[in-house]
C-alpha cells in the first residue's frame, strides 16, 4: 500500500516514540509477570517492524529523490 510522505513521516515518528517509550520499558523488566510485560514486549516488536518499514519507504524515497 502506497502512502504519502507525509502520512510516512507522522508514521515514522509515532513508531520511533513507541519504539523508544517500549524499549526502555523492556530494558527495565526482569522477566514477564504479567500480561501488561508480554504486552509491551509484543509492542515493542511490531512497532519495531512498522518502523522498519516506515524508515526503509522514506530511505527510498530520499534516495530516488538525490537521483542516485
Amino acid at each position: 500500500m502506497y502512502k504519502s510522505t507525509i502520512q510516512q513521516f507522522i508514521l515514522f515518528v509515532i513508531t520511533t516514540f513507541i519504539v523508544i517509550k517500549t524499549g526502555k520499558h523492556m530494558i527495565e523488566l526482569n522477566d514477564i509477570n504479567s500480561f501488561f510485560d508480554f504486552g509491551m514486549v509484543m509492542l515493542f516488536f511490531i512497532a519495531f517492524i512498522i518502523f522498519l518499514n516506515t524508515f526503509l519507504r522514506l530511505g527510498s524515497k530520499l534516495i530516488g529523490s538525490l537521483g542516485f
